[in-house]
């Protein structure tokens, strides 16, 4: 009641990303350097995954911007949170989940991160106070036979396009800051590619590796035909972060 909550479902705007998708799917992927994330980080004292959401919220920006796309509203993601040390069910995927808003109706680079900062830290708050096994409770209750009924009825309703429960998944996996190899030869990127869903066809999925930042995105390509501009808009929008350190 007084506002301070994680952004709600069914309250994002409809971009051309939420809609059914079909069997098809397409990738772009993009490399960045993680000292410039923590440049960043550690300028406006806030968290490297602060930071990969406002990279996420300036390249969604600009892509829609170039295409007379860019909904008034904030767009809303949802990001998978590990729950690990909060939840005691053995044997189950430890992972829960919160809706953020990426700000992507301010303009200034710097402005929109810090807001991003401020809304992640009620969403956390609020998915806290939510309870770790909410999740995990409600997909014991609704079996799997169950769900996939209503997976259908919600793609055949078309609501998924019409109304959608969030736009994107972002998701941020810290992973190993030294050298892997495999046969012999040192693996220079790990790009992750994440699911999409009816009313959900874009999944940014980031994985850090010795120093490097690498960006998975997979879409259904009858929505999303030209992922590889947004994936180029990566670059663009750390730059305008970092210049606003400057």
């Amino acid at each position: 009641r007084n506002g301070l909550t994680m952004a709600p479902p069914f309250a994002a705007p409809k971009t051309a990303f939420n809609d059914n998708v079909t069997g098809h799917r397409n990738i772009a992927y993009a490399q960045l350097d993680l000292e410039d994330i923590k440049t960043v980080k550690n300028h406006f004292n806030v968290k490297v995954n602060d930071v990969v959401m406002a990279l996420v919220s300036g390249v969604l920006r600009r892509f829609l911007l170039d295409r007379g796309q860019l909904p008034e509203n904030s767009l809303v993601a949802m990001v998978p949170v590990s729950v690990h040390d909060r939840s005691d069910r053995p044997g189950r995927n430890q992972v829960s989940g919160m809706f953020a808003r990426l700000e992507t109706s301010i303009e200034d680079p710097a402005e929109r991160l810090m807001a991003i900062a401020e809304a992640n830290a009620v969403a956390k708050q609020h998915s806290s106070a939510i309870g770790a096994t909410l999740l995990q409770d409600w997909t014991q209750f609704a079996a799997p036979a169950v769900f996939g009924v209503a997976m259908r009825v919600y793609a055949s309703s078309r609501l998924g396009g019409a109304r959608p429960v969030h736009n994107l998944v972002v998701s941020n996996v810290p992973g190993p800051q030294l050298p892997l190899y495999m046969l012999g030869c040192e693996v220079k990127a790990m790009y992750p590619l994440g699911p999409i869903f009816h009313g959900s066809a874009l999944n940014m999925t980031v994985m850090s590796l010795n120093g490097k930042l690498d960006v998975g995105i997979v879409s259904c390509p009858e929505l999303l035909p030209d992922l590889w501009d947004m994936a180029d808009n990566f670059g663009d929008a750390l730059q305008e972060l970092l210049d606003a350190t400057r």
